[in-house]
């Protein structure tokens, strides 16, 4: 419970900040994962707390699995990455589950700051009640469909960047990493829609 509030906390901090200092904005975040499943003594912190964080990315820069452009900035503004969460992006206008982010619950959001109900469930045990249906199968396979055009889009760009930057001075290990998390969020993509 106190990650949630921490994630709130966090995400408003980096929302106050002028713009230019943090140059991806994180319109809202959703909660996902066990924390919302049934009373449990303890949610494990692996895994136990999953956080969508919708941003104002292109949805080809914010393509499953990757971070946009800025992503690393927010990320260390905010200090989410050393929390125990599974962070992902999502961009702006498109749904915020999919075949992971199941039954996600809208945490916070810039204009309104933290969900003050979502928080009184999750104080009193009571999340599971707060997920939405799960979307009908057709839809989810349309979405991931759509979702596998922007992947690939950002694989494409990864490799294209990779190769054009490979020799340049410094490391090419930032740009060997961004390859690899588009390629695997990309294999994840092609495993959801073959189930």
């Amino acid at each position: 419970m106190r990650t949630a509030e921490h994630v709130a906390e966090r995400c408003a901090h980096v929302a106050a900040q002028p713009p230019g200092i943090v140059r991806l904005r994180v319109l809202e975040a959703w909660l996902w994962g066990p924390l919302l499943g049934p009373p449990a003594e303890e949610v494990p912190d692996d895994g136990g707390v999953g956080v969508a964080l919708v941003c104002d990315a292109d949805p080809v820069e914010c393509a499953w699995g990757t971070a946009p452009p800025g992503a690393g900035q927010w990320l260390a503004a905010s200090g989410l990455a050393k929390r125990p969460v599974r962070l992902v992006f999502r961009p702006a206008g498109r749904p915020v589950g999919n075949h992971a982010v199941t039954g996600p619950v809208r945490l916070w959001t810039v204009d309104g700051g933290p969900e003050a109900g979502v928080l009184e469930a999750l104080r009193a045990g009571e999340g599971a009640g707060l997920r939405p249906p799960r979307p009908a199968p057709e839809v989810l396979r349309a979405q991931l469909e759509q979702e596998l055009v922007a992947s690939l889009a950002a694989v494409r760009r990864a490799s294209g960047d990779f190769a054009a930057h490979r020799w340049a001075p410094g490391s090419p290990l930032a740009r060997a990493d961004a390859l690899a998390a588009a390629v695997a969020g990309h294999l994840e993509l092609l495993d959801a829609l073959g189930r």
